[in-house]
């Protein structure tokens, strides 16, 4: 069909797993997977973790994570078998034909330049815009994704800005080459609510007006069903039910579909609270190199046996007082206190028992661990 933008047929991926104590051996992450995209229409990948939903995705640009092989089927991207590309045509098209939204923006930028910098980096190395042109293009995605001060922010660097907006400065460096396939890859994770609509609502304006096609990756149909037209749900690797949106969405003819759409009610039971756990007193805190306060005379208290929800829209300063009551960011002002005793502002200095019992879970998993160390190693270490 001539508006067929990406056709993958009878996929099949494969990867290498090394079991303890055991040889190598050759496992199968994806089998017979098949569907179709139209230019200018977006394709729901659905699935639990582990389902193959990025493994498939990142196939459309022939490409797989370390042990992963691609060792089945066809992947045509406007009418041409992609898997027999050689090196040169997948440099042509990675990053000009198809683009890639990560799921972790923090572990996709370099810390050391500024984000229009690299923004940008893709559409000048393919020669498909002049610098001004590059960067007005990519000051217009800002604006429309609602980041901040879209003239400026560009000159930022990535840890000067929040997760969901360095989330939404991804989204513009994959739309800044007026591709015609992007893989969105769960892009609205790190985003609030409020936000999460917004830019929900940009990238589907971005793929209407520009006529590029879409994959959106996610495990949130509710999220999904906003913005595609057809939805592919994946359980183990391989395809449990495929159609349009509506049908999905309401008539789902396979019980494991049928699960994630059923909505689960959560009882919620009020705790009554005992002795106070973590108090914050007048935090007032702003980043090194800044001049306005991120935090402003903050006030929180948490006793044991309760839990603490802190909301607010991305770049508002959730993040930030969790920096604060870590000793990660020493306020300006205002005190910590953990268990009746006044916490040190710096981790530094702070003995170590304070920083096992006050901890954070990081949002972004994959830049919070050592590459070099095991998962049971890093355990270890912080016990």
């Amino acid at each position: 069909m001539s508006d067929c933008l990406l056709q993958v047929k009878d996929l099949k991926i494969e990867a290498t797993a090394y079991p303890p104590g055991e040889p190598p051996r050759d496992i199968t992450i994806v089998e017979h997977v098949s569907f179709e995209l139209e230019k200018g229409k977006v394709l729901g990948l659905i699935g639990e973790s582990g389902a193959g939903k990025s493994t498939i995705g990142l196939s459309s640009m022939a490409y797989g994570r370390g042990g992963v092989r691609i060792t089945g089927g066809k992947v045509f991207v406007n009418g041409r078998d992609v898997l027999q590309e050689r090196p040169n045509g997948l440099r042509a098209l990675r990053g000009r034909e198809v683009t890639y939204v990560a799921q972790s923006a923090a572990a996709a930028f370099n810390p050391a330049k500024k984000l229009m910098e690299q923004v940008i980096e893709a559409t000048l190395h393919h020669g498909l815009m002049s610098k001004s042109e590059a960067q007005e293009r990519a000051i217009s995605l800002f604006r429309r994704l609602g980041l901040p001060k879209p003239e400026t922010i560009g000159n930022r660097y990535p840890h000067q800005v929040s997760g969901g907006q360095l989330q939404r400065v991804m989204t513009a460096m994959a739309l800044c080459p007026k591709p015609d396939l992007v893989v969105f890859d769960e892009p609205t994770t790190a985003l609030d609510v409020t936000t999460q609509i917004e830019v929900l609502a940009a990238i589907k304006e971005a793929i209407v007006d520009t006529g590029v096609a879409a994959l959106y990756i996610t495990h949130d149909l509710a999220v999904v069903a906003q913005v595609a037209d057809h939805i592919l749900v994946l359980q183990g690797g391989g395809m449990v039910e495929y159609g349009n949106t509506d049908h999905i969405i309401n008539s789902p003819t396979e019980e494991y579909t049928k699960a994630l759409v059923s909505v689960r009610s959560i009882n919620h039971k009020e705790k009554t609270g005992g002795v106070s756990v973590l108090s914050v007193n007048s935090i007032t805190a702003r980043y090194r190199g800044t001049t306005f306060d991120v935090l402003k005379d903050v006030n929180v208290e948490l006793a044991e046996a309760q839990t603490l929800a802190v909301v607010g829209e991305s770049g508002s300063g959730k993040s930030t007082l969790a920096r604060v009551i870590t000793g990660l960011l020493p306020p300006t002002s205002g005190t910590i206190s953990f268990n009746g005793r006044i916490l040190p502002a710096e981790f530094e200095k702070r003995g170590r028992d304070d920083l096992r019992e006050v901890q954070m879970i990081y949002q972004m998993a994959d830049v919070a661990m050592n590459p070099r160390q095991t998962v049971a190693r890093s355990w270890v270490m912080n016990r």
